[in-house]
């Protein structure tokens, strides 16, 4: 595979058709191109969140304020709250557990370049990417109703465990599929076998279980 002959977009669809032989092809200088799937990735999801919390009445989302005044101006608020947390939460999920790994990966016994594995991850997360952007068009078409059915489902889970669960990333399609394109990853940019590079992708997941878990209310 001739990786001067291969654009983004080829590099995009070779990893997520073939992820084992497609990594070989990014290289440190692909850092670029492996953040701007990042940042469309926080656009996207910026945008879905925003979407979905401006449709849930405020009484909803907060049951305690109800028949407090007029909370129209907080409540207008809302959708851009909801935008700036998910914006965060994708970008520092996308630099620490970069970090995470390449340390693990290290300390294991594995070598590899740091750069290159930031523009690894980058093109690894595409899944998300495209997690986003059906939920992006999901929530500028469902129903207010809809919506808040759903929120309060969620929020009336009462095992700590199952939200846990919900909210790590192992119960999502997408996640999972990013898991499988980070193994590949690893497993290229850090020399190792494809159980021990699963092991290390694998770990951010467990983290994220851990602080949903334990950070959760009872």
């Amino acid at each position: 595979m001739n990786e001067e002959n291969i654009g983004f977009v080829g590099k995009v669809s070779g990893v997520l058709r073939h992820p084992q032989e497609s990594f070989s092809t990014i290289s440190e200088d692909d850092l670029m191109k492996g953040l701007l799937i990042v940042l469309v990735t926080v656009v996207l999801a910026v945008a879905s969140s925003s979407a979905y919390m401006s449709k849930i009445p405020l009484e909803v989302l907060v049951p305690q304020i109800a028949g407090v005044g007029d909370m129209s101006q907080i409540g207008g608020n809302m959708g851009l709250f909801a935008g700036i947390g998910v914006a965060f939460s994708v970008l520092a999920g996308y630099v620490l557990s970069t970090l995470i790994m390449h340390g693990v990966a290290n300390l294991t016994g594995g070598r590899g370049n740091m750069k290159r594995f930031f523009a690894m991850h980058g093109f690894a997360t595409t899944p998300h990417l495209v997690n986003y952007l059906l939920r992006t068009i999901d929530a500028y078409t469902i129903s207010s109703q809809s919506v808040v059915n759903y929120f309060v489902a969620n929020r009336e889970i009462g095992n700590k465990a199952v939200r846990a669960l919900m909210n790590s990333g192992l119960t999502n399609v997408f996640g999972l599929a990013v898991l499988v394109y980070l193994t590949s990853a690893v497993a290229e940019n850090y020399g190792v076998s494809r159980n021990k590079a699963f092991i290390i992708a694998l770990i951010p997941y467990l983290l994220a279980l851990a602080l949903n878990y334990f950070g959760s209310g009872a």
